[in-house]
């Protein structure tokens, strides 16, 4: 058993003993100092043998009197060396070895010591001789912490008693010492708050234990190499010179608070450590602060910047600690829009650039003359919801800047480009402004320096996106995000990565892309939310986009929760894009619930109409973006045609302007439909349709679905039954519900009474709840032609499989004229094959 002073090693080994579980006799010896010598050792290691019931026989070598007298017993005996401390050089050392060797099955050794003995501990492992027991094994769990604190009638809540476990680490004398600190105690949780190394009861524990007994040159080593929380060779070099970084090594390997992490790397116990910087405080104050600069130097060399900005902000030395930050182009991680994540990590908790300038006073921006203290304050500012702070952080630097324009770095101009890209509610003309600054210092920028910054790239470019979102170019907001997700996946910042997935959806939803977004929306929804604080945090695309996909896949309730999110959201961060996608995909909601005048009122106010419907928008509201000010009207239109209001539906849809994404020509063509002039509705039906254009899924589709309505009104229901196969193959394909839903009432008595169409699409349809039923419902002739005398006599032969030649024989007309009759049959019954006729007229019952 191995661990520092204080873990409990004694106890366990006497636990043990007394559980009556040894192999045979124990023989106990407690070692202390000097016993390494061999006329010491195995003087008490025999008398230890003899109170154990065992005499050992025989003068001069005691060692292999011993193994003479073990190796005649029936039984094993078991020998405790508690305390052990020997070197590999020692007598001592090479006589144990040679007992073990020699005895083999009749001795049993339990060691307890600070570090692994110098026996050949590898051979015993890989013979299965060995069992190993840890300070890890060591450490008291919680449920034992509590027993322990319980008998000092001292209870903590779990958050404390947990706060409490992770400073300690489970080590029992720390633990045992906060125990009896708290006795009595008020209020332990508030002490738990406080306790740590530098307690003094830990502090005085310590120094008994280890650095009283250490020489003054081992001693001055471990004072300088307790300041980093992580130490190397070269880290001690740096801090206590060449002479005590030779040292290094040894003392790593003796003193047991030292643990191994990797690479050359080591790390103290967190309250050693906490320790012995306390100690170095009281001993040569000014001290602590000269190490940390060293250490912060030591990491700004070897390239990294998050230890060499902790221990420069632990020295007080502000201004070179924002220079590192700025310089290395990590005010990303102060925005929160990178992960945590950082060499050592598990000693300190994630984001560890925030945690360390946090503390900066406020003050230091104005006194530092220099402008990237005041760049980080904006960073922390923004990070924190901080906005006032932020702009006014931002303005002490430019005014810095301008003083002397040619101290101004590149990283320093990105830096501040981008603690401006990452606000909440930027200005359109600010952001594009800003966009243009910073894209050209990323041109600008060796390609080097940016591979280990992910989230720059990231942000750039979801700030392009929202930029071209916000001005309704679609396809280029697409093309923005699409690049931006990698990237911002890359930072692992969550926040970063849920903004860009959320609005590649948005935009993906509005440029008609359903299956697409559903998949992003998705993926965003399984990210984790960064909750309602700081403002902006939320990200109000995320929801809108789920909310988008709930209308899509007719799920009215899902779309509702969705919106009320994204609502919060608008609402603590105002953003009148925002709020106007969200009044869009709300009243479109409230039109798939049937309720078409609430839908208008949502539309209205979003347009900042007059509560009577007036032309003229209230002064005091704030300016749409055009693009989204026509999806507005074009919806008004829509809720005025359900409506049966076909002219206030035509006002809406010419106010609307010149929509280039051919929803406009749509709306008209449904007022005119509504209007009584369908040759008109038809008109405009075509010109989507031959559209040479990308047309948006959600435009086809409506258009298709059009064309089926006014194919069929116009007595040609072989074209509708064209046009809503494709339809319906369309929209399966991409999932889109919605334009069936809203074309429910005249599509679900058409295909009621077309079972082999619907078909090929029986899942789709069912979930509009549109598939076929029994068919009882009488046919409405007005969808397919009515059947001449003739052409029915025609469909009674057909039924017969008989050829065009046989039926005109049988009926006495020419072949040319069946043929005709033919055709008149498929157009009325909507089919284009003679099975298909066969099948629909035997289903209409008329054969």
């Amino acid at each position: 058993m191995t661990g520092p002073p204080g873990t409990g090693k004694t106890m366990a080994a006497i636990s043990w003993a007394m559980c009556g579980t040894a192999p045979g006799p124990i023989a106990w010896v407690t070692l202390q100092r000097g016993a390494e010598q061999s006329e010491v050792f195995w003087p008490m290691v025999l008398s230890a043998f003899q109170r154990a019931g065992v005499e050992v026989s025989g003068d001069g070598d005691p060692v292999a009197a011993l193994a003479l007298t073990l190796t005649e017993r029936a039984q094993p005996v078991v020998l405790v060396l508690d305390d052990l401390s020997i070197q590999a050089d020692c007598e001592v050392n090479r006589d144990l070895g040679r007992l073990l060797r020699d005895t083999r099955a009749w001795l049993r050794l339990v060691v307890t010591a600070r570090q692994d003995p110098p026996l050949p501990m590898r051979r015993y492992h890989l013979a299965q001789e060995l069992t190993e027991i840890g300070a890890e094994q060591l450490a008291f769990s919680e449920r034992e912490a509590e027993q322990l604190l319980a008998q000092h009638k001292v209870g903590l809540s779990q958050s404390s008693l947990r706060t409490l476990l992770a400073r300690t680490e489970g080590w029992a004398a720390g633990l045992r010492l906060a125990a009896i600190a708290m006795e009595g105690h008020h209020d332990p949780d508030e002490f738990v708050a406080h306790f740590g190394g530098d307690h003094n009861s830990v502090v005085a524990y310590l120094m008994e234990e280890i650095l009283d007994a250490e020489p003054d040159d081992r001693r001055r080593l471990l004072m300088a190499t307790g300041v980093p929380e992580r130490i190397n060779a070269e880290l001690a070099t740096e801090l206590a010179g060449p002479v005590a970084g030779r040292a290094f090594a040894a003392m790593v390997r003796d003193n047991a608070f030292a643990t191994r992490l990797d690479q050359g790397w080591y790390r103290y116990h967190p309250m050693f450590g906490q320790a012995l910087r306390l100690i170095l405080r009281h001993e040569t104050p000014g001290h602590l602060a000269e190490l940390d600069l060293r250490a912060a130097s030591w990491f700004a060399r070897a390239g990294d910047v998050h230890d060499a900005v902790w221990h420069a902000a632990r020295a007080g030395a502000w201004p070179y600690a924002a220079r590192l930050v700025v310089d290395h182009l990590e005010v990303g991680r102060l925005l929160g829009l990178r992960s945590g994540h950082v060499p050592g990590e598990g000693l300190r908790p994630g984001h560890v650039l925030g945690d360390s300038l946090r503390a900066m006073p406020d003050t230091v921006p104005h006194l530092a003359g220099a402008p990237e203290p005041a760049v980080v304050a904006a960073a922390l500012a923004r990070a924190g919801g901080d906005e006032e702070s932020c702009a006014a952080a931002l303005e002490t630097a430019q005014a810095l800047i301008d003083r002397s324009p040619a101290t101004a770095s590149p990283s320093l101009r990105m830096s501040i480009g981008l603690v401006r890209l990452a606000d909440p509610q930027p200005r359109e003309a600010d952001l594009s402004r800003t966009l243009t600054e910073v894209e050209a210092l990323l041109q600008q920028a060796p390609a080097h320096s940016l591979d280990q910054h992910p989230e720059i790239e990231a942000l750039v470019l979801a700030a392009r996106g929202s930029l071209e979102l916000r001005q309704g170019r679609l396809n280029e907001a697409v093309a923005a995000l699409r690049a931006a997700v990698e990237p911002a996946a890359l930072a692992g910042g969550d926040f970063l990565y849920r903004h860009c997935l959320g609005q590649l959806a948005l935009a993906e939803g509005l440029r008609g892309r359903p299956a697409r977004a559903c998949e992003l929306a998705a993926q965003a929804e399984q990210l984790p939310d960064p909750g309602p604080v700081p403002a902006g945090r939320r990200g109000a695309a995320a929801h809108l986009a789920s909310a988008w996909v709930a209308i899509q896949r007719v799920e009215p309730g899902r779309a509702k929760q969705e919106l009320s999110k994204a609502q919060a959201a608008v609402r603590q961060c105002p953003d009148a894009v925002m709020a106007g996608v969200h009044a869009l995909i709300s009243a479109q909601a409230r039109l798939l619930e049937g309720l078409p005048r609430q839908a208008l009122e949502e539309t209205r106010e979003a347009v900042q109409e007059p509560p009577g419907g007036g032309r003229e928008p209230r002064e005091a509201a704030v300016s749409l973006e055009p693009w989204l000010r026509r999806r507005l009207l074009l919806l008004q239109a829509e809720a005025h045609a359900a409506l049966g209001e076909p002219a206030q539906a035509r006002a809406c849809a010419e106010r609307a302007g010149d929509a280039d994404d051919l929803r406009k020509p749509l709306a008209l063509a449904v007022a005119a439909l509504s209007e009584g002039r369908p040759g008109e509705a038809a008109q405009a039906v075509h010109a989507v349709l031959t559209e040479p254009g990308m047309v948006p899924l959600d435009v086809r589709l409506d258009a298709l679905l059009l064309d089926v309505r006014l194919a069929y009104q116009n007595g040609d229901p072989s074209r509708g039954r064209r046009m809503l196969d494709r339809a319906l193959r369309l929209g399966d394909r991409e999932q889109a519900l919605l334009p069936f839903a809203r074309s429910k009432p005249w599509l679900q008595p058409l295909l009621r009474h077309d079972p082999y169409l619907v078909r090929p699409y029986q899942r789709f349809l069912a979930r509009l709840r549109l598939a076929p039923d029994s068919g009882e419902e009488e046919l409405d002739t007005a969808m397919y032609g009515r059947l001449s005398a003739r052409e029915l006599d025609v469909l009674q032969h057909l039924t017969k499989v008989m050829t065009t030649e046989e039926i005109a024989a049988q009926m006495y007309v020419s072949v040319n004229t069946v043929k005709t009759h033919l055709k008149s049959i498929y157009r009325k019954l909507a089919v284009t094959r003679r099975a298909e006729a066969v099948r629909r007229a035997k289903h209409l019952s008329l054969v």
